[in-house]
């Protein structure tokens, strides 16, 4: 509106014989002009930041699956450490944890995968910005290339009319600004379709992320707690497969019996068939 007022007095100052001297008519218009080009780096600062933003919160979201990833890994390690020592207690523990740390997942391997959730989404934002990037260049060129040219054929039209001149510099302005409220128009169109398609890229991802994660927790927990029941002779043979239902119990010792001769004293003689189960438990 400013710049309709200012163009405005100019042609009346003007008036049909061009009454305005040359000096004061180039200050008029250069405010003019310079004030309309204010305008236009503003819009494209606003295109900058709105990409700068999207981009921003697509990669935040997408952090969360490496911190995700850290904590996993400082989880798998803890549960290691542990093992470690109590593997070296003695051959009983030893073997309650060899047949179960294998169902640890393995670090590396973990955050492979997490990873390749992460990374394959991070691919994805140049392709979902492009519609949206390349209303912005193009909006930047016009301003570089068409908005001076078509200032610089005003000059070269009409050198020596000045009301002319400042006719087509209206005129000029106007084309440029009918092509920013239609290339604004599309950006903002595109901008809308890229949060949309990048909030989907960012689900898959978590989605992708969080079976690995909580497939791993699982594992992890599970494991840990068959060897603390196979250390406390719960499930004796140090399976997931066990089962402390049974309440027939019998217990088997090794200094007792010569487990190096062919043939020992028969333990299930006289049982019943009837009797269903039987949980042993064998000690030193």
């Amino acid at each position: 509106m400013q710049n309709a007022v200012l163009l405005f007095t100019l042609l009346v100052c003007l008036g049909p014989y061009g009454a305005l001297s040359a000096t004061n008519l180039t200050v008029y218009l250069e405010d003019y002009i310079v004030g309309n080009q204010r305008q236009y780096d503003a819009k494209l600062k606003q295109c900058e930041t709105e990409l700068a933003n999207i981009r921003l919160v697509y990669t935040g979201s997408l952090r969360a699956i490496s911190i995700q990833t850290d904590q996993l890994e400082v989880r798998l390690t803890e549960a290691k450490e542990r093992l470690t020592p109590i593997e070296l207690i003695d051959s009983w523990h030893k073997e309650c944890v060899q047949n179960q740390s294998k169902n640890i997942p393995d670090i590396a391997t973990v955050r492979k995968t997490l990873n390749a959730c992460a990374s394959t989404a991070e691919s994805n934002i140049n392709s979902i910005l492009t519609n949206a990037q390349n209303t912005y260049n193009s909006l930047k060129s016009y301003y570089a290339n068409s908005l001076k040219n078509l200032l610089a054929d005003c000059l070269k039209r009409y050198p020596d009319s000045l009301t002319n001149y400042t006719v087509c510099i209206k005129q000029a302005i106007d084309t440029v600004n009918t092509y920013t409220i239609s290339n604004q128009k599309n950006f903002n169109t595109y901008i809308q379709q890229a949060k949309c398609a990048a909030d989907i890229r960012i689900n898959q991802a978590w989605e992708c992320a969080f079976g690995t994660i909580y497939d791993s927790a699982a594992k992890v927990g599970a494991a840990l707690r068959v060897i603390d029941d196979c250390i406390q002779n719960q499930l004796t043979c140090a399976s997931v497969a066990c089962t402390t239902s049974c309440r027939n119990h019998m217990v088997i010792n090794f200094t007792q019996n010569d487990f190096l001769n062919a043939t020992i004293k028969n333990p299930f003689f006289g049982l019943d068939s009837k009797i269903g189960c039987m949980e042993m438990k064998f000690k030193n």
